[in-house]
């Protein structure tokens, strides 16, 4: 079978688009067709277009999307239905809205999807009749009278099956080579329940993990410059993280990497308060650059709202022992939570500025299909729309309590301006210059010189690629591996504010801002899609 797989982008600018990063799941089962005899390609669109003439062409088409990306999901299934090129719909929104998919695709592989897809693929390849289909575990289908059957759930992924899973094949995906940032998965789920977030639903809190060789064998064969862990919760379980980064630094694979973790990680087990700095030096010495970690909010009443158990003093000391070991902190907050009047975001972001926090997301409370906030939400009629494009976290599309929608979302863009102020861009770049001035100096030969009006275009332009292509051809690697530790943060700050420039200009930002502000201040709070 000829089978192409495929990953929808978000509408719009996001706070994602720097990074390029596709998700797992379409390489992880692409690897595992491949391992069944067929012929797969992926495509992600962050990387590379859609191409429908291999999508038309093919025997079967897999599109995953999120809550975000699912109009495009739908509309790409649409065009292919006209066609008559069977589609599965797949990922965390479609397995909570199985209904609504099935009006445009005739299958939707629900919950972990790569044995249901393995399975279905084979049913399709030998013709099987809706008799054997009805036996597809965690398969939604269109039966042959237009009615909706949903089989049942397919059993979560058992800590050996996962063991036994193949390493995500990014070399399917179209677009392949500009993957600067090399995405690496180690295990699945997590064993906490915030009220907002999607993965336990769709992984369950309990958590599977590769083995530690395995993961090591992957990193090997990327070579690659930097690499980000995918995990949900990358220091689950402590012992098998250290085992992991002790491994990564005897074998050399110490490239700069980044990964979620919680801010508790920093603290010793056992010992009330203290430090863990043993495991923070291993951090970094197997290329911790950046811990990215959900503060989620900057007061203990917020935290506790949403069943994060955690502190904003444990924030601030994962703040301060990170950098003390000479690793960033990239804090991601949420805003609209019930706790949060109109002043939150701007308190949040001086919290995020005053504890020296590196690079800040700050994101409106955002409620998704299969997460207890959706439920709840839905049962207080909190819910503004049902456009899912709306569903990144830029948007407002939960009425907060203590504030209107449309002061939370101009809010929400001010917080971060302020943030991301020119004066403390512009300083984080002299001080990186400065801290690493040999470096940047060095580096400063006749080839670079000569190439600095294009990199400086390309950046103002956010085109990474032609940057990271210029640097590559102009540097050799320890000259380049030097001006990015003295320049990346400054770039990324850069980007943001254009970021923010681009998405507050767009006319899709415009639109739902004058949604907001046609709502009546005191309007019955439901469904207004």
């Amino acid at each position: 079978m000829r089978a192409c797989l495929v990953e929808p982008r978000p509408a719009g600018p996001t706070v994602y688009d720097f990074s390029r990063l596709p998700r797992l799941g379409l390489p992880l089962i692409g690897a595992l067709l491949t391992q069944a005899g067929h012929e797969v390609s992926v495509q992600a669109e962050v990387l590379a277009p859609v191409d429908l003439a291999t999508c038309m062409s093919s025997d079967v088409v897999g599109i995953s999307s999120t809550t975000a990306t699912a109009p495009a999901a739908y509309r790409l299934a649409d065009h292919l239905a006209r066609a008559g090129v069977p589609v599965v719909l797949g990922g965390p929104h479609v397995t909570y809205r199985a209904d609504e998919a099935l009006e445009h695709a005739p299958f939707v592989a629900r919950g972990e999807g790569q044995a249901t897809m393995l399975e279905l693929v084979s049913w399709m390849e030998h013709e099987g009749d809706e008799k054997a289909l009805g036996r597809l575990a965690g398969l939604s289908w269109r039966a042959g009278d237009g009615s909706h059957r949903h089989n049942p759930d397919r059993p979560m992924t058992s800590q050996a099956d996962f063991a036994r899973l193949p390493a995500p094949d990014l070399t399917l995906m179209a677009g392949y080579q500009h993957l600067t940032t090399k995405p690496v998965m180690t295990q699945w789920g997590c064993p906490f329940d915030c009220e907002f977030c999607s993965v336990t639903a769709m992984f369950s809190r309990r958590v599977r993990h590769r083995p530690v060789a395995a993961v090591a064998d992957e990193l090997a064969r990327l070579d690659a410059e930097s690499i980000f862990f995918y995990d949900d919760n990358f220091v689950v379980n402590k012992a098998r993280a250290t085992a992991l980064l002790e491994t990564m630094v005897a074998r050399g694979l110490t490239a700069p990497w980044s990964a979620q973790v919680r801010a508790d990680v920093v603290l010793a087990p056992g010992r009330t308060g203290e430090v863990d700095h043993a495991f923070l030096s291993l951090m970094r010495l197997a290329g911790a650059r950046m811990t990215m970690i959900g503060f989620e909010s900057a007061s203990d009443e917020g935290l506790a709202q949403l069943g994060k158990r955690s502190s904003v003093a444990t924030a601030r000391k994962a703040v301060a022992a990170f950098h003390e070991h000479g690793i960033a902190v990239h804090g991601m907050f949420v805003a609209g939570l019930d706790t949060d009047d109109s002043s939150a975001p701007m308190a949040t972001a001086d919290f995020a500025r005053a504890t020296g926090i590196d690079t800040y997301q700050l994101m409106a409370q955002t409620p998704l299909p299969g997460t207890r906030l959706w439920d709840r939400a839905m049962k207080e009629g909190r819910i503004l729309s049902e456009d899912w494009s709306l569903f990144d976290g830029h948007q407002v599309v939960m009425r907060p309590l203590r504030t209107s929608p449309l002061e939370l979302q101009l809010s929400l863009i001010e917080a971060t301006r302020h943030f991301y102020s020119w004066p403390r861009t512009a300083r984080s770049a002299a001080l990186g210059t400065l801290s690493h001035l040999p470096a940047v100096l060095g580096a400063l030969r006749p080839g670079l010189v000569g190439a600095l009006p294009g990199l400086l275009r390309a950046a103002r332009a956010s085109r990474w690629d032609e940057v990271t292509n210029l640097m590559r051809s102009r540097l050799p690697a320890h000259a380049r591996h030097q001006m990015v530790e003295a320049l990346w943060l400054p770039a990324v700050r850069l980007y943001a504010r254009r970021q923010l420039a681009t998405w507050w200009g767009s006319e899709r930002a415009r639109d739902h801002v004058a949604r907001l502000s046609a709502l009546p201040a005191q309007a019955t709070m439901g469904v207004t899609s």
